[in-house]
């Protein structure tokens, strides 16, 4: 019997420092509080002391308080058998792990080995140890709405039954790796009865192999003189023809009437600031006319009569001014339209000259300007070129023909001596299958024996007994004889089948406070077997806002159950209480929760 008595924490989740709470003080007590103020953490404030870790999977580093930022501690006291234990654990740059035993330091170097003491003195493993000090009604729901295949692996997982599962997996391995060790060999098999059937010889006569005809290498040395030779009069008859060419472009451009040009470059800037002053004056003049015809006769800053005489030779003015600008910027752009033209030869005669210029530096005028005659050379290399082709082309073929007969003859060479090796082959291969295939024929067996319809579903089946016989003590209890379950085994398949009155329901039929009813049967019951079969008991458990489900009656049946059961139970709840039950109310102020 395990039995945990008093746990003491710092800075652990929203909690601050100095925080106690007695768990074997009374058989039944009540945890209360809003969402948020940490009532679901002291389970894992527990398991995290003798596991070093939580159900939850929280890290370390969000188990400290971010509020308070200086490492967190838990203590817890504890009794296994006759047996006092404590356990101190503090974590800030790292863990620290002590434990006593009656008072002595049985601590180990390292606090991983500690926790393995821990867990040797348990005699629980952490699964199993979370599944009996916290449930929920999450647990039961899960089992009893779950299909076939899962609610077989709740049963197994929750009644230790891993190692058939574990067996099973072992044989199904083995079948499988046995299963592609035959297809290997079958494969292995049909690929050599296919080869030696693809392979068969119709004839096993040798091709003989031919000599190569010589090639006269004197005859190739002769042909690369002649090429050069040759190679040389192309290049030289190029030259003649490209110093041809000059020439005659030189005559071309000796005779080019823009070489005649005499004319010189002019400066158009002056022109241009010249045009831009006639416009500006003729824009000045125009505007002033149109102020003046504006004018009704009289002043428009003054207000009095304006001069008619002196007003039409104030327009004759302006009028002689706009002609004389516009008759100069005529002029002008005359001007400038010859001295563009002018300025168009310039370049033109001077880009004339400059390719005169290069083409005068690229003529060689000792070059003769006859072209060489290589017909006659061609003609001998031509000949040559033929006779050194024919030549390779007999050693091609003949080169041909003998890979031909020599591929030939090593095929043959080689196919039967393969044919003799795969022959043993298939000899070997014909007696390892048969072997392997009987291997195959006891795994099958194994297999099947292990699975979930052979020794497993025996198992399971019989501690399904044991369950649904816990379950409705619990029901009966509950529900005051109205409801009952039983777990029906039919084709392999475990099904639940629930009774209200003698007359069979669905579970979905149920009312929510119905469902939470056999959901907490359920769930007490599952606790009491797993109890039962572990190796090792313990005083504690913490029941999750079971009681927020079920209605008032229930409320008050479920207290009457757990006051009969040996253990320090825990109700989790957002605010129901019981008159008569020990409390405990977990308030939250600055972000720091503690217990009152």
């Amino acid at each position: 019997m395990i039995i945990l008595k008093t746990l003491r924490w710092d800075n652990c989740f929203s909690y601050g420092r100095d925080n106690i709470l007695d768990l074997n003080d009374s058989n039944l007590t009540q945890l209360v509080g809003t969402n948020g103020m940490g009532k679901s953490s002291i389970p894992l404030i527990i398991e995290e002391v003798l596991f070093n870790k939580n159900s939850k999977g929280i890290k370390k580093q969000e188990i400290q308080n971010r509020f308070v930022n200086d490492g967190y501690s838990i203590n817890l006291t504890f009794q296994v058998d006759d047996n006092d234990y404590e356990i101190d654990v503090s974590r800030k740059a790292s863990i620290k792990c002590k434990l006593y035993k009656n008072g002595d330091d049985i601590s180990s170097h390292t606090a991983t080995n500690t926790y393995k003491t821990v867990q040797d003195l348990l005699g629980l493993d952490f699964k199993t140890f979370t599944q009996l000090v916290y449930q929920n009604t999450n647990t039961s729901l899960q089992f009893l709405t779950a299909t076939d295949t899962n609610r077989k692996k709740f049963l197994i997982d929750l009644l230790k039954l891993e190692e058939y599962v574990e067996f099973f997996d072992i044989f199904k391995e083995a079948a499988r790796d046995i299963s592609f060790e035959v297809n290997n060999l079958n494969g292995k098999s049909d690929t050599i009865v296919k080869w030696l059937d693809e392979n068969k010889l119709e004839s096993t006569n040798i091709l003989p192999v031919l000599n190569l005809p010589k090639f006269s290498e004197k005859d190739e040395n002769y042909l690369q003189i002649l090429r050069n030779d040759f190679e040389k009069i192309s290049e030289r008859n190029k030259k003649i023809i490209d110093n041809n060419f000059i020439k005659e472009q030189l005559g071309e451009y000796e005779n080019s009437e823009h070489r005649l040009f005499k004319g010189d470059y002019i400066d158009l800037d002056a022109m241009l600031q010249k045009h831009g002053t006639y416009s500006s004056k003729l824009s000045e003049a125009q505007a002033h006319m149109d102020k003046l015809s504006e004018l009704d006769g009289q002043c428009p800053t003054c207000e009095q009569e304006i001069d008619g005489e002196k007003l039409e030779q104030l327009n004759i003015d302006y009028l002689n001014a706009r002609t004389n600008a516009h008759n100069n910027i005529v002029v002008l752009n005359e001007q400038m339209e010859k001295a563009r033209d002018n300025n168009k030869q310039v370049v033109i005669r001077d880009n004339h000259q400059r390719e005169y210029e290069s083409l005068i530096r690229d003529w060689d005028n000792g070059l003769d300007s006859q072209i060489l005659d290589g017909d006659k050379l061609s003609s001998q290399i031509d000949e040559l070129s033929s006779k050194i082709a024919n030549i390779r082309t007999e050693i091609e073929n003949v080169s041909a023909s003998n890979l031909v007969a020599e591929r030939h003859n090593t095929r043959i060479s080689i196919i039967q001596e393969q044919s003799e090796g795969m022959e043993t082959q298939l000899e070997e291969v014909v007696a390892a299958l048969g072997k392997i295939e009987e291997q195959a024929t006891h795994l099958e067996i194994l297999k099947k024996a292990f699975s979930t319809n052979g020794l497993l579903a025996y198992k399971i089946e019989n501690l399904v007994k044991d369950l649904e016989d816990l379950t409705n003590e619990y029901l009966a209890e509950l529900s005051s004889g109205r409801f009952s379950l039983e777990f029906v085994v039919t084709n392999d398949k475990l099904n639940v089948e629930i009774t209200d009155n003698s007359k069979v329901v669905d579970i979905l039929a149920l009312s929510s406070g119905e469902l939470a009813r056999v959901n907490t049967a359920t769930l007490l019951a599952i606790r009491k077997l797993m109890s039962s079969i572990s190796s090792s008991r313990i005083n504690t458990l913490f029941l999750d806002e079971i009681i927020s489900v079920l209605d008032d009656e229930g409320k008050e049946k479920l207290v009457e159950i757990l006051l009969g059961e040996e253990l320090n139970t825990y109700l989790v709840s957002h605010g129901w209480t019981h008159p008569l039950l020990a409390k405990i109310e977990v308030i939250k102020e600055d972000n720091i929760s503690r217990l009152e």
